[in-house]
């Protein structure tokens, strides 16, 4: 049974998002996976989720322990100096983002890494320039969550809308507000539903058919999607945005959701199923469009978009690139 120690850059338990998901299914099909989350302590050491699922509170302990690896999986570039203290034969870099203060850190990373995941084209393009061994692995969905579980009763407090536009991600620095603000003023009588965690000093807009309802457990949010007429990536045009493969697209798309978007990259090879703005004005005619759409094939069209993209059609792809690559390492002759 092969094991992957998975350096993240979430805990377990917050955002559920492409590390959980990646290391879940992959303990699913036999994998010792070892989570290692980001707020580390003390007090405790591993959490058994699973047969094959551990999360591992305190990674120093863990080191000191001599666990041994078949990968160690990192995200953070930082933690580059985790190469080698698990005897691993695969020290993988799974790039996420483009954050501009990480960017030492990723080009170091890039010469000591012994494959590198890209989530993006921008980003695989850019990384191109100075690695072969290289692959893309867009971001994807939990299909069967999204689009056939139960959906949980929830109460968000919202009476006498003519509909809800929602937005379900971070609320983070990346976030249009001042976009946010003006849909939530042009459309007075619907309801803007924000369903996800702030993270940092942000100042949220405040109308009174603005309903924020802060993070959510991962089993409530296909509840929230449901109760939604349009939903929003409403991202700003910056260097993280250019280069990021939104999940929530995906997640959107499983319910075959109407979605009005930035005009971003990654969102651009799915525009005749989206409706893309390119500024302000546009956003809201688009919400417009989409507040009326009555289109039963699109929605098919949508969903299947969504299930052709899981995350299980991604773990195929990342099992594959692995496997390919301990095959190739020499084999050590017993004596």
């Amino acid at each position: 049974m092969p094991t992957v120690v998975c350096v993240s850059s979430v805990n377990y338990e917050w955002m559920y998002q492409r590390p959980q998901q990646l290391m879940r299914g992959l303990s699913e099909r036999g994998w010792r996976v070892i989570y290692c989350n980001k707020t580390q302590r003390k007090d405790k050491y591993l959490e058994a989720l699973s047969e094959n699922l551990t999360i591992c509170h305190d990674m120093k302990r863990l080191i000191e322990s001599a666990e041994k690896a078949d990968v160690v999986w990192v995200i953070d570039p930082r933690q580059r100096d985790l190469k080698g203290l698990f005897k691993e034969k695969l020290f993988l870099y799974d790039c996420v983002d483009d954050f501009p203060f990480l960017q030492n850190d990723h080009y170091k990373m890039l010469k000591i890494a012994d494959i590198v995941l890209a989530t993006s084209n921008p980003l695989y393009h850019a990384i191109a320039k100075y690695r072969k061994d290289l692959y893309l692995v867009p971001n994807g969905c939990d299909y069967k969550h999204f689009s056939e579980r139960n959906k949980l009763s929830i109460d968000c407090q919202i009476k006498n809308a003519l509909g809800i536009i929602g937005y379900i991600g971070a609320l983070a620095p990346w976030v249009d507000y001042k976009l946010l603000e003006l849909i939530a003023a042009e459309k007075p009588k619907h309801t803007l539903l924000l369903v996800g965690a702030s993270l940092g000093n942000i100042a949220m807009p405040k109308k009174n058919n603005i309903v924020y309802v802060g993070h959510q457990s991962y089993d409530k949010v296909p509840s929230f999607l449901s109760m939604m007429d349009v939903t929003l990536i409403p991202f700003r045009k910056n260097k993280i945005t250019y280069a990021t493969n939104p999940i929530k697209m995906y997640e959107y798309l499983s319910q075959g959701k109407p979605i009005v978007s930035a005009a971003l990259p990654e969102v651009m090879p799915f525009a005749r199923y989206l409706y893309v703005a390119k500024n302000h004005k546009d956003f809201i005619d688009h919400i417009d469009k989409a507040l009326v759409e009555n289109d039963s094939e699109i929605l098919a069209q949508r969903k299947e978009i969504a299930r052709r993209n899981a995350w299980e059609k991604r773990i195929d792809n990342i099992e594959e690139i692995i496997s390919s690559y301990l095959r190739k390492l020499p084999r050590k002759v017993s004596r």
